[in-house]
């Protein structure tokens, strides 16, 4: 006879995670538009370029949504409810450093090589003593809850600094939102939605300001900057977009589970149709047919679409053959590559930027912004210059093995006195 332990039959191998390619190539394309629409008015460029190009208030919450997504894929449990045993196993604050040292030392050596472009105008204009609170804020990555003060020194880190409170959620959100099926996933992203929503409804409303193009607008010509600062800033904010993207991914992650309805079909236009729909908006506002404000874009269409765009892309990513077009250009080899080199990009474009165009650094070193010593096509150079800068930070400082161990060491004796 056969036993009944003999004659059991043997759980179905969980299903292998794999590497979703196009989510590297995505960063890339999401950071040249944001480091062009930060210096395209030096390039002289026509108006309706100028206000397709500056659309950034509006672009960068999918970064926040693609932190949240890969979050979520790495952390929890494929046609399971379930967190992963590594995300549960991992003391809360050794989870949270890991995540911060995979980001900061780029940050912090970046701020030390740039130091004088930092400094020199806000002592000039500012005195020592805010100078030196403005780079405390800056190293510690704490700049984004000062919303007058979140752009202080190396401008477009406000993102890392609203992204570390994020991360600092994500233990304590990601276990509740794994266990939940798709029909919870789907109320939370409402209220989530609605949260998120609501303090930009009253913003437009209180102001009258429903079909403000606000990056193509001067700070000054904003109505109460500091509560637009502060939706655009705060943390808060980020921990919202962060999670949608995180409940994102686990609707896909659920297809085919127990008691859950299979993944959709997918074609070609599962991911074309939402790419599509954010280039039109984009376009549309440029051209002045939307008229509605970037907060209210990027909250009501841009993230939803966005967030779609994803899930397409991943569920034609664990295909067993992938044949969205789309799909397969993300994920080839160049594109991947240039993926890779977003995080630098972001950390020192900013920098580079002040160095070749801010009046009273520029005119110190080269005697003038050189966008009017050598012309609007220093643009193109900028452009090459910061690549080349990309690629050597990579290289020197997110490859270093030496800075890897640093950093590891860091947070083991951190993570064990907390």
């Amino acid at each position: 006879m056969i036993s009944s332990a003999e004659g059991a039959a043997e759980p179905p191998p969980k299903p292998k995670k794999v590497r979703i390619s196009a989510f590297d190539s995505i960063r890339f394309f999401l950071i040249a538009y944001i480091v062009c629409g930060h210096f395209i008015s030096f390039a002289s460029p026509s108006e309706f370029v100028f206000k397709a190009i500056t659309q950034i208030n509006v672009v960068v919450g999918a970064f926040f949504a693609l932190s949240g997504y890969v979050a979520a894929y790495t952390t929890t449990e494929n046609k399971e409810r379930a967190p992963s045993p590594k995300l549960l196993s991992t003391p809360t604050p050794k989870w949270i450093l890991q995540r911060v040292f995979g980001y900061w030392p780029l940050h912090v050596a970046v701020t030390l090589l740039f130091l004088p472009v930092f400094l020199y105008p806000d002592v000039l204009f500012n005195g020592w003593p805010t100078a030196l609170w403005h780079g405390l804020l800056s190293l510690t990555m704490t700049q984004a809850w000062f919303p007058m003060h979140a752009e202080v020194w190396n401008a477009p880190t406000w993102f890392l600094s609203a992204l570390t409170f994020a991360t600092a959620m994500l233990p304590f959100s990601l276990p509740r939102l794994a266990k939940q099926n798709k029909q919870q996933l789907r109320r939370t992203a409402g209220f989530l939605f609605l949260v998120g929503l609501l303090p930009k409804l009253g913003y437009c409303y209180d102001h009258n300001a429903w079909g403000f193009l606000e990056g193509a607008m001067a700070p000054k010509a904003m109505p109460n900057l500091a509560i637009f600062n502060m939706q655009r800033f705060n943390p808060f904010y980020a921990v919202i977009e962060v999670l949608l993207g995180a409940v994102a991914c686990r609707l896909v992650m659920l297809d085919g589970a127990e008691g859950e309805e299979k993944a959709p079909n997918t074609s070609a236009l599962t991911t074309a149709l939402p790419l599509l729909g954010m280039v039109a908006v984009i376009l549309l506002r440029a051209y002045g047919v939307l008229q509605l404000s970037d907060l209210l874009t990027r909250a009501v269409i841009f993230i939803p679409l966005f967030l779609s765009f994803l899930m397409g892309a991943h569920r034609a990513s664990v295909l067993s053959k992938v044949t969205d077009p789309v799909v397969k250009l993300l994920s080839s080899k160049p594109l991947v590559t240039l993926g890779n080199l977003a995080f630098p990009i972001f950390v020192v474009h900013g920098p580079l930027g002040q160095l070749f165009y801010k009046k009273v650094v520029a005119a110190k070193i080269f005697g003038g912004p050189l966008h009017t010593l050598v012309g609007p096509q220093f643009f193109y150079a900028f452009l090459a210059i910061v690549m080349v800068a990309a690629w050597v930070l990579q290289k020197t400082v997110l490859m270093n093995k030496w800075v890897g161990n640093m950093s590891k060491d860091a947070v083991e004796k951190l993570s064990g006195s907390l």
